[in-house]
């Protein structure tokens, strides 16, 4: 910030505190004002020698804090703050929780504004000291305290304590359920690591009580079971995933398969394939049964399906699978050209994007159950164009 710009912030701040001052009396307001002009010149001069943190303690301090005077203080500070000078900041909030004519009342609101001061600069442990304080004393703050405090344990991954806070604000805002239950599959998917199967299950069932379109909750449970060869339960979780957001059933085919397989349930496996076909086509689905036919009719059967298939609902992937079954049975002129166009398709389906939030927009190759952009749970999905 230039001088010109210090000049005017502090100028301000010093006429509001003046003007209210002069509503506590006349006499009161004289000795006042010859207070106030040894500390405006002595913060003058820290000022335009350079010193600007101790020309910041000078003003806060010589500008009497009350109720009228208090937004003017904590406005100043969000200047700094905004401008990423957090360090000064930090100083006007510490100041005045130090003022002895701090109203009792505005204590919490100043607390709260250097708790985001610290979360600001990324000094998490004080800033979760101080917002755990100012649950224990409640107020009116307690549900913009809660969710600060949600932020902290995100950004430490201690999902426990994540759980635990967002549980207390559920009664109030039930708008939470969908995150909590993102929370619960978070500790479920450490739980599965540490191989502690029955808490995580446990943990997974409360996820989809929160949010029963959570499909982060059934592609765990899928694979959870799966990894105890429990294929029924398997077999229940991944078909669910096609109810709660049909994008996300493409990716749950090849699961679906080995289940049936375990059970030795292969033609039901084809005949479920066909309904989907029939009642929601996705170029996923489509190559899936075009392999079970392949397998079970040959190239020939299985090539003239997707290309009846591609002619309706033009895709790459399909294109691609053609090109794959018919080039062994080219001659080596033909089997060039579609070697070529194999390439092509191969380049097209690498830029691709897969996933995009549907809140801020942002879109990544690698599925991300919170954005990376706007933070947001459960918002990235796959493109709403599936045929691909």
């Amino acid at each position: 910030m230039n001088q010109p710009e210090w000049w005017l912030l502090f100028f301000v701040a010093i006429a509001i505190g003046y003007f209210f001052g002069r509503r506590d009396g006349r006499r009161r307001h004289v000795r006042q004002m010859e207070g106030l002009s040894r500390e405006y010149i002595r913060g003058l001069n820290y000022f335009l020698s350079e010193q600007p943190d101790k020309a910041i303690e000078v003003f806060v301090k010589s500008l009497a804090v009350s109720e009228h005077t208090l937004e003017t203080h904590l406005a100043l500070a969000r200047v700094f703050r905004r401008r990423g000078e957090l360090d000064r900041a930090t100083l006007i909030h510490s100041n005045l929780l130090d003022h002895p004519q701090l109203p009792e009342a505005a204590r919490g609101d100043v607390q709260l504004e250097l708790a985001q001061d610290f979360l600001s600069a990324g000094v998490l442990d004080r800033a979760e000291h101080i917002l755990q304080r100012l649950v224990e004393q409640g107020g009116r703050h307690n549900g913009t305290v809660l969710r600060m405090l949600l932020s902290i344990f995100e950004q430490e991954k201690d999902w426990h304590s994540a759980i635990s806070t967002a549980e207390r604000l559920l009664s109030s805002e039930a708008a939470i359920a969908p995150v909590l239950a993102q929370y619960n599959c978070e500790l479920a998917e450490r739980m599965i690591k540490q191989g502690q199967s029955n808490a995580a299950r446990r943990t997974l069932r409360r996820a989809l009580q929160l949010d029963d379109q959570c499909v982060r909750a059934s592609l765990l449970q899928g694979q959870l079971e799966m990894s105890e060869e429990n294929w029924e339960s398997a077999l229940r979780a991944l078909r669910r995933v096609r109810r709660q957001d049909a994008g996300f059933f493409d990716e749950v085919l090849d699961d679906l398969e080995a289940c049936y397989k375990a059970l030795d349930r292969l033609d039901e496996f084809t005949q479920y394939l066909g309904r989907l076909c029939v009642e929601a086509p996705s170029t996923a689905i489509v190559l899936k049964l075009s392999e079970r036919l392949r397998l079970q009719f040959g190239d020939q059967a299985a090539s003239l399906f997707i290309a009846d298939h591609v002619k309706t609902h033009p895709s790459v992937r399909g294109l691609k699978k053609i090109i794959d079954m018919n080039a062994t049975a080219a001659d080596n002129n033909d089997n060039q050209q579609l070697g070529i166009l194999k390439s092509l398709a191969d380049q097209l389906l690498q830029q691709k994007v897969t996933y995009q939030c549907r809140d801020c927009g942002f879109e990544s190759t690698r599925r991300q159950w919170q954005c990376p952009s706007c933070k947001h749970w459960g918002t990235s999905r796959p493109h709403s164009h599936r045929e691909v």
